[in-house]
């Protein structure tokens, strides 16, 4: 029973780790406007597995991070 339980999340809770990634990530990072930020946040929010790979592979790259002070 117990490895049935760890296999069901696995398959369930794997799809989740670029959804979290990417809501960690969008506000640590410089968008063109602060539109476009909120426009990927929300997107991330509402399509957990496609809106958190897209940002990741396509989107993430074409931004910088936001400078500490």
């Amino acid at each position: 029973m117990p490895l049935k339980i760890l296999i069901l999340v696995v398959i369930f809770g794997t799809p989740l780790i670029p959804t979290f990634w990417s809501i960690v990530d969008i506000p640590k990072r410089r968008f063109a406007t602060h539109k476009k930020k909120m426009l990927w946040f929300f997107l991330v929010a509402t399509l957990p597995f496609a809106g958190g790979m897209v940002y990741i592979l396509f989107v993430r790259r074409h931004t910088k991070p936001l400078e500490r002070t």
